[in-house]
């Protein structure tokens, strides 16, 4: 038989290896606590968060034995442990073990041990960004051995793990947050864009929910950078993306995005095409406001707009996007609504052979992804 060492480190590899796999804070949670439950031989293993402003645990998990009421993933189950100011207050604390019938050592912890008929538990902080982040809690009933001082070490390892795990899931979604972020303004970029597009499109073709696209093209952003330099230039851009914000934010379903350059959008589904339109009015009336640019070119096209039904994300935003030319190329400060005219000038130019001028378009369209 394996001395305990031994199974042990086999412990600690399996956890490490099962954290390795997952990637969001809700799986580094459950895999924790399933794990560390056969590791530390326990009836029962629960993780929380310790939340500063109220001086509480919060259960994230529960698993193992539980009673009848006690769930494996509270909505609302809160403690305040009495040691909770000496935990936060030391640098880094240790791991600690607690019987049911010491209650002088923590009255409460002690009563949620009888209450649970739970005789042993061991309590081993979770450390991330160089503090206490919560706790993981082990309890055994009364026919197993109850933890001593010899488990501590092992604890604060799985703690340690699960701490990894942690800061692992939180590099996860950073780096998820910034493949669909504009890194200047914090809209979303040309890819979250083009996946809501997907997505929209798919159902409008299921459901006939509407959709709409709006896109707009800052008038003499190349005379500020020129003039004034860069910073100022992107300024400029990080004022009128607060605009775009303002405007998405103002009706359910919409999505405001910076998609390369000067070039912005707004993403709105599940709205009839007079939200598009009064949404682009309001785009295109709060740009022309701007101090040190000419307003925004703004188009726009919707499934329910006057250019007729549309199929295709590409073609929703070739029409947009037509419409929008359209309106930088007449010096429009109003907003172009693509109709028919922009269909057919679409359809003509797909069987003719691309222009240099419409080529090069493309062409900066996509280096601004």
């Amino acid at each position: 038989m394996a001395d305990q060492t031994s199974i042990r480190l086999r412990a600690l590899t399996d956890l490490a290896r099962a954290l390795a796999r997952v990637h969001g804070f809700s799986e580094v949670i459950t895999v924790a606590a399933e794990e560390s439950r056969q590791a530390l031989e326990a009836r029962v293993v629960s993780l929380s968060e310790f939340v500063r402003a109220t001086g509480q645990l919060r259960v994230l998990i529960n698993h193992g034995d539980l009673r009848p009421f006690e769930e494996r993933y509270p909505e609302e189950e809160w403690y305040a442990p009495s040691d909770f100011p000496r935990i936060v207050s030391e640098e880094y604390p240790r791991p600690w073990t607690l019987q049911s019938d010491d209650a002088e050592a923590d009255p409460r912890r002690t009563a949620s041990l009888q209450l649970r008929k739970r005789h042993s538990a061991l309590i081993a902080p979770i450390f991330f960004a160089g503090q206490v982040w919560g706790e993981l809690y082990a309890a055994r009933t009364a026919d197993q051995a109850p933890y001593t001082d010899d488990d501590l070490d092992f604890a604060a390892t799985l703690a340690a793990l699960v701490s990894a795990g942690l800061a692992q899931a939180d590099r996860q979604e950073y780096l998820e947050r910034l493949a669909y972020t504009d890194e200047l303004t914090g809209l979303a970029n040309r890819r979250a864009i083009e996946v809501g597009l997907d997505e929209a499109m798919e159902l409008h073709r299921l459901t006939g929910l509407p959709v709409g696209l709006i896109v707009c093209d800052v008038n003499g952003l190349k005379q500020v950078n020129d003039t004034a330099g860069h910073d100022t230039g992107d300024a400029v851009l990080e004022q009128l993306a607060g605009h775009l914000s303002a405007v998405a934010g103002s009706v359910s379903g919409a999505l405001a995005a910076r998609i390369g350059g000067d070039e912005f959008s707004i993403l709105v589904v599940g709205q009839p095409s007079a939200t598009v339109d009064r949404l682009a009015e309001e785009l295109a009336s709060r740009a022309a406001k701007m101090d040190g640019i000419d307003g925004a070119a703004v188009g726009y096209a919707a499934t329910d707009g006057p250019a007729g039904p549309v199929a295709n994300r590409d073609m929703l935003f070739r029409l947009a996007d037509a419409a929008q030319y359209e309106a930088k190329r007449e010096g429009l400060q109003q907003p172009v609504a693509a109709g028919a005219r922009h269909l057919l000038r679409i359809q003509a130019t797909s069987v003719a052979a691309p222009t240099a001028a419409s080529r090069d378009r493309r062409r900066i369209r996509r280096g601004g992804r």
